[in-house]
């Protein structure tokens, strides 16, 4: 059976670093770039001297190589100049964005006014995602993984795609543009409208009656609703957690440092594994905290085949994109 062609088969797609515009917005336009060569796209990466502009970012594997570039190069030809032809752009350079006439062009920026070489820090900052994270009076604490930069070049290549049909149906090229802040606004969406309409106790500080708990071999993760109270008072086997003051929200967050003490204390006399399935039962959505080495043999990750674990495959090691295309 012939395999059927990739959406994007036949399109070349350049990336173009180096504008100094930092590295969430170098990240974003790599992360762009991935999706678009793992849909068909022959992606070119240019940067300086021919060099890969990622070669030092991530840790560095067993091999000797560094992780981000690992994954975000996946399938792409690292060039140090513009390969000759009809050729989409994605690129933080705003003056070869707004120049580019071979091929729709999208840009992407850390924000509107935002000073180059914007850090992902900074831009979590900007959108607000850094007040829900952290303690007061302890530095900003940062969401891992590039959450921001790889948000933004979901929507970079969202931003592609659209142009691609823009132009298959009417002939059209737009110039799109992407702000890293902005997408950090919308994924903060419910933090800033509370904001907005002037709720300030959203934010670092609240008391917050979902926490992560420390147990026996890691963390535990404490959802329910109203509801769930009396459940959640036979799992942890303390009737204390049945007083009037833990039914509502409004209750125990009144009440937060006592309805927190009964659960952590339970909590640390117990694995993970065991809270999860004693929550399973019970109906209650908790969740494991899970450390990257329990990602290899967790069976989500194994059924969805989310990291290439074939230890002879060129991308051993690489996680795979979520985007499927004819069922593969």
């Amino acid at each position: 059976m012939v395999p059927a062609p990739k959406p994007l088969s036949g399109r070349t797609l350049v990336e173009v670093h180096g504008s100094g515009a930092g590295d969430v917005a170098e990240l974003s336009i790599a992360f762009a770039g991935r999706i678009a060569a793992d849909l068909g796209a022959d992606v070119v990466c240019v940067g300086t001297d021919g060099a890969d502009p990622l070669r030092d970012w991530g840790g560095v594997l067993p091999d000797g190589s560094r992780s981000v570039p690992r994954f975000l190069n996946h399938a792409k030809t690292v060039a140090d100049t513009l390969p000759a032809g009809a050729a989409d752009l994605v690129t933080c350079d705003p003056q070869l964005a707004a120049s580019w006439d071979r091929g729709i062009s999208v840009l992407v920026r850390a924000g509107a006014g935002s000073p180059s070489g914007a850090s992902e820090l900074t831009v979590l900052a900007s959108s607000g995602l850094l007040d829900i994270m952290g303690e007061p009076g302890r530095p900003p604490l940062a969401m891992p993984g590039n959450q921001a930069a790889y948000s933004a070049g979901v929507a970079a290549f969202g931003a592609l795609v659209s142009s691609v049909f823009a132009e298959t149906f009417h002939g059209a090229r737009p110039r799109s543009e992407v702000s890293v802040v902005d997408v950090a606004e919308w994924l903060n969406w419910k933090h800033f409208l509370a904001a907005y309409f002037g709720q300030l106790d959203a934010g670092i500080g609240r008391p917050e009656d979902w926490n992560a708990f420390a147990c026996r071999d890691g963390y535990i993760a404490v959802v329910f609703q109203d509801k769930d109270v009396p459940t959640l008072a036979r799992l942890v086997g303390n009737e204390a957690l049945n007083d009037p003051r833990f039914a509502t929200l409004k209750g125990r967050r009144e009440n937060i440092a006592a309805f927190n003490a009964i659960l952590a204390d339970w909590a640390r006399t117990c694995t993970r594994s065991d809270i999860v399935e004693a929550a399973r039962a019970g109906k209650l959505p908790f969740g494991p905290v899970l450390k990257i080495a329990d990602l290899i043999d967790d069976r989500q990750m194994l059924d969805r085949s989310f990291l290439d674990l074939d230890a002879s495959s060129p991308t051993f090691g690489v996680a795979r994109l979520p985007a499927m295309w004819a069922g593969a």
